[in-house]
């Protein structure tokens, strides 16, 4: 599995947004939120995402096993 621009315009679409900014911290000030607050937000955003794998993941394996009782 490759990674990167596969075609023309795959190539020109990340010549042009290289340079953006992905993760935008200055917005913090903006918010009123320090930035100590923010990464502890981002963690929790992160745990709650893997959970939410982690359980769906269980739940599909758990239906493959029900369909197939051995």
């Amino acid at each position: 599995m490759a990674i990167g621009p596969q075609d023309y315009i795959d190539q020109m679409l990340a010549k042009k947004y290289s340079s953006e900014k992905v993760n935008n911290t200055e917005d913090m000030n903006r918010l009123g939120i320090t930035k100590d607050r923010y990464w502890e937000i981002q963690k929790d955003i992160a745990e709650v995402q893997r959970t939410l794998l982690m359980v769906s993941t269980k739940m599909k394996i758990g239906v493959k096993k029900a369909a197939n009782p051995v």
